[in-house]
C-alpha cells in the first residue's frame, strides 16, 4: 500500500483477484441481500466526488486511488480505506490489466445515527483508541485481514433467511462493523462532525432526486425559517441551487458506476430532461465524460 506525496498518473492495475480474499465474503456479497459494488470496465478519474458519510471502501479486483484533502493512497484487494467524515475526494478506480475483468468494489456507507451510536458504546466502555490528533485524518487505509470477522459478521446478519433485514437489523449489522474497525484502530470516524447544513440537504435530496425540491420542503424538513437556511448556507460557502446540481449529478455517477442502465435512464433518474445537459453538468462537476464512467 503507497501514500505517495504527488499526484498519480492514471495506469492500468496489473493487481488481479486476489487469492487472499475468501470465498465466503464473495458469496455473501451475492447473497441476494442489498449491497453496492462498484464496477468500472475501463480506467477514469474523478474530482469532487462528495461524500457526506463514513465511507468502508473494499476492492475486490483492481486498483482504488483516492486524494482527500491533498493526501493521497492507493489500496487494492486485501485491503481497504474508511473515509471518516464528510468531504471530497478525487477518485481512480482501476481494472486490473487485460479486458475481461473490471475493477469491483464494495462500499458500504454508515449513516450517522449508527455512528452515534457507536460513539455512545465505545464511549461507555472506554473502549475507543481515537486520539485528538487523529481526528484531522479524513481516511486511513489497512489490510483487510483483521475486519474479516467483522465483516463476516455483517454479511451474516444481512444473508436471506425468509425474510428482508428491517431497518433495525440493518443499522445492528453495521454498528458490529464499525466496532470491528475501531478494534482495528481505524476509529477516525468517532471524531467526526455531525452533518452541516448543506450534507443534511444533500442527504434529503439523495433520496428523491428527481423530485421538484423548494426551499420549503427543506425548511420544514429542517424545522427552520427560509432566512436562517439562507444565512447558514451562505456562512457554508453553497446555495440550495449549486445542492441541487450536484447531488443529482451524484446520484448520476452512483448509477453509472453500481448498474448497466444507459446514459438516458439515468439522465431521467436525475431530472435531466436530456442526456447532452446531463452530460455537460457532470463533466463541469466530475471531469469526466459519463460514457467513461458507464458500464452499459
Amino acid at each position: 500500500m503507497t501514500h505517495p506525496s504527488v499526484q498519480l498518473p492514471i495506469r492500468i492495475s496489473t493487481t488481479p483477484v486476489a487469492p487472499s480474499l475468501p470465498t465466503w465474503l464473495e458469496a455473501g456479497l451475492e447473497s441476494g441481500a442489498e449491497h453496492i459494488t462498484i464496477l468500472a470496465q475501463r480506467a477514469y478519474r474523478l474530482r469532487a466526488v462528495q461524500v457526506d458519510e463514513p465511507l468502508l471502501v473494499v476492492p475486490l479486483a483492481g486498483v482504488k486511488r483516492v486524494d482527500v484533502q491533498g493526501k493521497q493512497a492507493e489500496v487494492a484487494c486485501g485491503e481497504f480505506v474508511m473515509l471518516h467524515q464528510a468531504c471530497r475526494m478525487g477518485v481512480e478506480n482501476l481494472p486490473p490489466l487485460g479486458d475481461t475483468l473490471p475493477y469491483r468494489a464494495w462500499v458500504v456507507s454508515f449513516p450517522w445515527r449508527v455512528v452515534a451510536l457507536a460513539r455512545t458504546l465505545l464511549g461507555a466502555h472506554h473502549t475507543s483508541t481515537a486520539r485528538t490528533a487523529a481526528a484531522a485524518n479524513a481516511f486511513s487505509c489497512g489490510d483487510l485481514t483483521p475486519l474479516l470477522p467483522g465483516v463476516r459478521a455483517y454479511l451474516g446478519a444481512l444473508a436471506p433467511t425468509g425474510e428482508v433485514p428491517n431497518a433495525a437489523q440493518r443499522d445492528h449489522a453495521m454498528l458490529g462493523l464499525l466496532l470491528a474497525l475501531a478494534r482495528a484502530g481505524h476509529d477516525q470516524f468517532l471524531q467526526a462532525h455531525d452533518p452541516s447544513v448543506a450534507a443534511r440537504i444533500r442527504m434529503l435530496v439523495a433520496a428523491d432526486p428527481g423530485r421538484s425540491w423548494t426551499s420549503g420542503d427543506f425548511e420544514l424538513a429542517l424545522h427552520t425559517s427560509g432566512a436562517t437556511l439562507r444565512r447558514r448556507l451562505v456562512q457554508e460557502e453553497t446555495s440550495l441551487r449549486a445542492i441541487l446540481r450536484e447531488t443529482r449529478l451524484q446520484h448520476g455517477l452512483g448509477l453509472l458506476q453500481t448498474s448497466r442502465r444507459p446514459l438516458k435512464s439515468v439522465a431521467l433518474a436525475c431530472g435531466y430532461q436530456s442526456v447532452a445537459s446531463f452530460s455537460r453538468g457532470f463533466v463541469a462537476q466530475f471531469g469526466v465524460e459519463p460514457s467513461q464512467v458507464a458500464n452499459a
